[in-house]
């Protein structure tokens, strides 16, 4: 693994790798604890900026399972925010707070743990993110207070929390920047620490309200990031035990709140979704029924006609010439 910090500044942390048969690169000599080329090819450059502000870029391609651990030396709580393009990876915090990174998925995490762990199957990860502590988070804000959630955070009188909001474009736009820059050195410094302060706002503001509040209370909120999860990829979406725990639910609780927001089951939302995008499609008249149904994850063009017309009254056949129609 390589990084790149300034000893002086950021938010003091250390990182090992274990493996399955429980090989610990900390237990190995020095000159031996970068990660098995066998084992995966990683980049984590952390870069420093301010004591207690840390803007970190995650790249991986791992060929074997493997546990990566951040450690935070501080014993100070930080607010983590991320944007996950690729690799999916499971995390678990030293209390037991747990759940999965998903591709194409953000993530506003308000811990006291120092310890947190992450499990990599093989594939190609890549990530950005930052950290901060309440400390230079309140002279971030310049004396402004967020009650609510944030408010807690500053006071030290929070309850960890892990949200997954659907990423905005401009958050996407805000990490991919992290990444790849023309600065180098000093400019690097003040290019990277203006990329925080932005990432710090747009994830602020996809989560919470002026009160600090998720937004549309607390149930309507996780529902949404739980939608959002799920149409990340409609064709091959996310199991629904997988989407509770991105999201802070048990499977019976992200039941019980989609019915409260949705009036339906996250799968029989899921159902929904796919043929109403599917009806929007064949509507276009640019595919065929067949190319909708495989595009939109079905196996066979029989189980998506009947599910289409079940839902809309006619065959998926007749939503496409109708389409045609009007067109003409």
């Amino acid at each position: 693994m390589t990084h790149e910090s300034a000893e002086e500044a950021g938010i003091a942390s250390r990182s090992r790798w274990i493996l399955p048969n429980g090989c610990d690169g900390l237990q190995l000599p020095p000159e031996d604890r970068d990660l098995p080329p066998d084992v995966a090819d990683v980049r984590y450059p952390q870069y420093f900026l301010r004591p207690g502000l840390e803007v970190y870029t995650f790249a991986a391609k791992v060929r074997s399972p493997v546990a990566l651990t951040y450690e935070v030396l501080s014993g100070e709580p930080y607010l983590w925010l991320a944007m996950n393009f690729s690799g999916r990876n499971q995390y678990l915090h030293q209390t037991g707070l747990d759940g999965p990174v998903l591709p194409h998925s953000s993530h506003c995490a308000l811990l006291r743990d120092p310890l947190t762990t992450f499990d990599y199957a093989a594939g190609e990860h890549r990530t950005a993110g930052m950290a901060v502590t309440p400390a230079r988070l309140r002279e971030m804000l310049q004396g402004q207070r967020l009650c609510g959630a944030i408010d807690g955070f500053l006071e030290g009188t929070f309850d960890p929390t892990v949200l997954s909001p659907r990423p905005s474009a401009a958050l996407r736009t805000i990490a991919e920047q992290m990444g790849s820059h023309p600065y180098h050195g000093a400019m690097e410094a003040v290019y990277l620490e203006g990329k925080a302060f932005e990432m710090l706002a747009e994830m602020l503001r996809m989560v919470f309200d002026e009160g600090g509040r998720a937004h549309g209370g607390v149930a309507r909120g996780q529902a949404l990031a739980a939608r959002d999860l799920m149409l990340a990829d409609i064709a091959h979406p996310p199991r629904i035990e997988d989407v509770a725990l991105a999201v802070g639910l048990s499977q019976r609780r992200l039941n019980e709140v989609f019915r409260e927001v949705f009036e339906a089951s996250p799968l029989q939302c899921m159902v929904r979704w796919r043929l109403d995008l599917a009806r929007q499609l064949l509507a276009s008249g640019e595919l065929s029924v067949k190319q909708v149904a495989h595009r939109l994850g079905y196996a066979h063009v029989s189980n998506f006609s009947l599910a289409f017309t079940r839902r809309f009254g006619h065959p998926p056949s007749g939503e496409r010439d109708m389409g045609r129609s009007a067109r003409r």
